[in-house]
Parts: C-alpha cells; sequence; structure tokens
C-alpha cells in the first residue's frame, strides 16, 4: 500500500539521514521509510491505534506507567522463560525476533503493563472461584495410568485385554500408547486434583475404585484413551485461610491478562477509527495523519514511519541493499528490465504452473492474485521486489545457463528410469539407542505389516507416522547419494542398516522395484531440457547474487555494519606479506 505525497514530503525518522552506501550509492532515510510504509504500514496503523487508545484512556484516568514498572515486568517475564536475567531475554528477543532492548521496552512491555493496569481497576475474586482454585491446587486427587491409542478398533482390542488383566496396564502402556510423555512411564500421569483436567473424564476417574478400568473415552482428532486407577490422594493439610492471599495473587495475575482482553475490546468499541493512511482523498483533507480517532487527528504520518523503521527497517534495508547490488551490476552490463519484461515473466509464471484459461490464455490474475496473498505485498511491490530482480539476474547469468547432454541423461533417469519402493522409519539423529533398538524389531519380524506398524508407532516424522512408513518411490539421482546407494543395494524384503540422512537417522525396508517407463529420450528432451535448465538456473542465480554481494563496498548505518572487500584483502596482505 502506498502513500500520496510521502515521497514529496521529507519525513524525520529515527534513523541517520543516509541510511546505506552501495559502492558509494546512497540510499537516504526517506526513501526507506517510504518502503517500510508500503510493506508494513497498515499493520502496524492497527498496532499504533491500539496503542493509542490505551494511552489515551491511562491519560483520561492519570494511569502513569514508570521505568521501575517496566522493569519489574521485563523481569517476571523473564523468571517465567526460565529462570534468566533480564539482560538475558533481552538479548534473546533482539536476537530471535529482531526486536531491539528500547524498542521492546516501548512497544511491547509498555502496553502489556498500562493494560494490565487499567485491568486491575475492575479485578474482583469471588468467593466460589478461591475456593475452586484451592481445591485445584490443595484438595484430593486421584492417581491413574493412561493408554493412548489412535484406532478405535486397537482401543477396543487393548481395553478388552487390560480388562481381563489389569496388572498388565503399565506393560501395555509402554507397548502400544503413543502418547510421547507418558508411555515410558507406563503411563502414568500426574495426581489429578478438581478443576485441573478435562471436566467430564475428571468425573469419571473421581469415581472410579483403585484397580478399575475406564471404558474407552474418544477424544477430538481421533485419540482414544483407557485409563486405570490406581489411587484416590486425601487432601494436603493446609487451611484455606493460610494460602487465601498466596492463591489470591496466582489468580489476580491470571484474571488480569483476560480482563486486559475485556478491556481492550471495550476501548475499540467504544471508539470511531478512521483510517487516512493509503486514502488519498482523505489525505488531502487531513495531510500528514494516519488515522483520526473520533473524528480527531491521533497518529501521524511520522510516528507511523518511526514505527515501521523501528520494526522492520533492518530487514526492509538489508532487501533495499540486495536491490540496488542488482541494479547497478545491470546498469555495467547495459541490462534494462522493462515493465513488459515484467509482464512477460510473469505470464510465463502462469503458464508454468497454472491451467490456461477456456480461450488458451495463461490466467494471469489468478497468478497475480495468489502470489500477493502468498507474500503479502501489493501488486507494485510484488512487481519491483520480486519479479525485477529474479529476471535481472536471470539475464545477468543467461549465458552461464548451459545445459549438458549428461545433465539431460541423468535427469532422464531421475525421471523415467528404474525406482525403488521402500518403506522407512525416520529418527531424531539424536536417538541412535531407539533405532537400534526398533531395528532389531524389524529385524526379528521382516514383513511389510510389521515394518508398518513399527512406522506407525515410532517414526519420528509425523506424516510417515499416519502412512505407517510409505514414501515416495526413490529414484536414481535423487538429490541424496547416501539415500539412493542404500535403497538400490537392497532386495525386496531386505532391511537397511541405520543410517543418517539430513537430520533424521532412517531404516529402510525395501518392497521392490518399479521398472523404467516405456519411454525414449528424445521423446521427452523438451520437458527435461525445461526442467534441467530451471534448476540449473536457480542454483546459478544464488551462486552468481552471493559472489557479486561479496565484492561489493557496503555501508549500513541502520545496522552499524561495513564491508570492503578491497580494504579486507589489503589487510590481509599486510598481516600476511608472503600471501
Amino acid at each position: 500500500m502506498s502513500h500520496p505525497a510521502f515521497g514529496q514530503t521529507p519525513i524525520r525518522v529515527e534513523a541517520p539521514e543516509i541510511v546505506a552506501e552501495v559502492n558509494g550509492d546512497k540510499i537516504n532515510r526517506n526513501s526507506l521509510a517510504a518502503e517500510c510504509l508500503q510493506l508494513h504500514g497498515a499493520e502496524e496503523l492497527q498496532e499504533l491505534i491500539g496503542t493509542t487508545l490505551i494511552r489515551l484512556e491511562c491519560e483520561r484516568l492519570k494511569i502513569t506507567i514508570t521505568a521501575v514498572e517496566i522493569n519489574e515486568e521485563i523481569l517476571r517475564q523473564a523468571q517465567a522463560a526460565g529462570n534468566m536475567t533480564s539482560d538475558k531475554l533481552l538479548q534473546l528477543i533482539e536476537e530471535q525476533r529482531g526486536i531491539s532492548p528500547e524498542q521492546y521496552r516501548k512497544d511491547v512491555i509498555w502496553r502489556l503493563v498500562a493494560l494490565k493496569k487499567l485491568a486491575w481497576q475492575r479485578l474482583v475474586i469471588p468467593d466460589a472461584e478461591l475456593q475452586r482454585e484451592y481445591e485445584k491446587n490443595y484438595g484430593p486427587a486421584v492417581k491413574v495410568r493412561q493408554i493412548v491409542l489412535d484406532s478405535e478398533a486397537e482401543a477396543a482390542a487393548v481395553h478388552a485385554a487390560v480388562s481381563q488383566n489389569p496388572e498388565s496396564f503399565a506393560s501395555v502402556a509402554k507397548n502400544h500408547s503413543v502418547d510421547p510423555v507418558t508411555q515410558p512411564l507406563g503411563g502414568m500421569l500426574y495426581p489429578i486434583r478438581h478443576h485441573s483436567y478435562n471436566p467430564e473424564v475428571e468425573q469419571i476417574l473421581f469415581a472410579m475404585k483403585p484397580g478399575e478400568i475406564s471404558p474407552i473415552i474418544d477424544f477430538p482428532l481421533k485419540h482414544f484413551s483407557i485409563y486405570k486407577c490406581e489411587e484416590h490422594l486425601q487432601p494436603h493439610d493446609v487451611d484455606l485461610a493460610a494460602v487465601r492471599q498466596q492463591l489470591k495473587l496466582q489468580m489476580q495475575n491470571t484474571k488480569v491478562l483476560q480482563i486486559s482482553n475485556e478491556v481492550f475490546r471495550e476501548l475499540q468499541s467504544r471508539t470511531q477509527v478512521q483510517i487516512v493512511f493509503g486514502e488519498p482523498a482523505l489525505y488531502q483533507r487531513y495531510p500528514g495523519v494516519a488515522a483520526l480517532l473520533n473524528g480527531q487527528p491521533a497518529i501521524s504520518l511520522q510516528e507511523l514511519a518511526d514505527a515501521c523503521i523501528r520494526k522492520h527497517g533492518k530487514v526492509v534495508l538489508g532487501d533495499m541493499i540486495n536491490r540496488r547490488i542488482v541494479e547497478q551490476a545491470c546498469k555495467r552490463e547495459g541490462i534494462i528490465i522493462s515493465e513488459q519484461d515484467i509482464d512477460k515473466e510473469i505470464q510465463e509464471m502462469a503458464i508454468k504452473y497454472l491451467p490456461l484459461l477456456p480461450n488458451g490464455a495463461p490466467d494471469v490474475n489468478l497468478w497475480i492474485k495468489r502470489a500477493t496473498e502468498e507474500s503479502g505485498l501489493s501488486v507494485p511491490m510484488y512487481r519491483k521486489n520480486v519479479i525485477a530482480p529474479v529476471l535481472s539476474l536471470k539475464r545477468l547469468t543467461r549465458s552461464q545457463t548451459n545445459v549438458k547432454e549428461e545433465e539431460i541423461r541423468l535427469a532422464f533417469e531421475a525421471n523415467y528410469g528404474q525406482k525403488v519402493r521402500c518403506l522407512a522409519i525416520f529418527f531424531n539423529a539424536n536417538d541412535q539407542r531407539r533405532a537400534m533398538e526398533v531395528w532389531n524389531m524389524a529385524n526379528q519380524h521382516r514383513s511389510e505389516e510389521s515394518f508398518g506398524d513399527l512406522a506407525e508407532r515410532y517414526s519420528f516424522h509425523p506424516e510417515n507416522r499416519l502412512g505407517k512408513g510409505v514414501i515416495p518411490p526413490i529414484a536414481r539421482h535423487c538429490g541424496n547419494p547416501e539415500l539412493e546407494k542404500v535403497a538400490f543395494d537392497l532386495k525386496p524384503g531386505e532391511l537397511s542398516h541405520v543410517f543418517q540422512v539430513d537430520d533424521y537417522l532412517v531404516i529402510l525396508y525395501c518392497l521392490g522395484y518399479v521398472d523404467p517407463l516405456p519411454v525414449q529420450i528424445d521423446e521427452v528432451r523438451v520437458d527435461l531440457l525445461a526442467h534441467v535448465f530451471e534448476r540449473k538456473q536457480q542454483i546459478i542465480v544464488a551462486r552468481y547474487f552471493e559472489q557479486l554481494r561479496q565484492q561489493v563496498v557496503i555501508e549500513n548505518y541502520l545496522t552499524r555494519e561495513s564491508q570492503n572487500p578491497q580494504l579486507e584483502k589489503a589487510m590481509r596482505n599486510e598481516m600476511n606479506p608472503q600471501l
């Protein structure tokens, strides 16, 4: 979404006048702000509107937020996140989410503390709720084991077995339960107290006697559970009066967040919001304004630009630098990308990935709709930020993308040659012990059915588990030489050793071979050529851009990072003259 007149009217934002240089070519602050607004202005405006509503309500009620309260909230979050220090939490947030400590205090914690203080005005803890919390923490409990199964038929068979022999419950849970937490413990759950579990299940469990087996309980998502009551535990010898304040504080911390959401919804409902940003007619009436609240200018375009740069400036500037690198390379090579070139590239994508329209034309509108929805970009930004750079890099590397006859032959073997049909079981790369245990079980009972059952029970990969080990046939030149070698060395009915593929340990069971398709290479040469060309072009483009970037002098004043290949080379030579 663009904003009228922004490019012509300099806006003071929280960044230096020149935010970056690429080979001396400057990117100014106003250009960065305009790009940030186009990409993120709409979403950030909603955030600013919410924060402004909270600020105005605090001003109306004369509620202030102090630096001490901000620091206390950060410390609470740090301790809740793993008993860490505030500095450590702020460091993690900056590393993982790209939010600076100052931004986190200003944009996240201030809003949270303010909403909490507004909510405290309404906070009431009824005695009935306090009694419920007391029973949840100190009341009677029931100690149970559970078996969780995916199949109703399997649940019926297991229920019949444990009902006939309740003493086998723990052993059956270890061998058949699919719950990863309780299965190794023989199905043992943490003692269940009132108001802490599914209410209907809780009622059944408290009514059971020690040694009794529950009926099969059908949970959502097709999970079937069976419970065995081990014993009933007496309530703790703790008087409600002794823990009243502690429980009340716990409940206040929980309820204040619920009430905060109610307060915010109420503020929204009683405020008339009018968006000016992105609306040319309104902007003519309210220049420099991004939004009105109750008919009054409340959020300026400058505030919105500041917010966008604080949250997204570094990433957006990085993309702008990359585009500038490509633009400079095109300029050196005399390559010009026209609007007609971009139209043609979009048409080719529509032809490649979508069915043609009834009249035989490419469905360009549907392609653009899908592409912009997936990327979250407007049509102009999609053309400028995605299509133009990709097309530029393709033009820059066109002479390098030559397809050799050997590459076509390998692609023919991969797509039309012999394949191996296998079942597979995947494990976490660190779970060598479990992989060997399952291999031993598979080796003792070598059959497709037995291997599929083991995959369903033990595979680390959810889709593989649901499919009982089924994977697509493995072809020659599939991109993973180790997988290919192991698969093609197997004979039908044979079991592979445990081997590693990427981040998984794998066991294969060979079902047999798929014969090559009765196609001659010349019959599919055109399709193979296009397929190989596209894959090779992607690799060459990525490699070319990386080399291009390494040769460029970059000064990023927003992140305080710089790159000067010639200077770095001179320094290396100075330190190592023999080089």
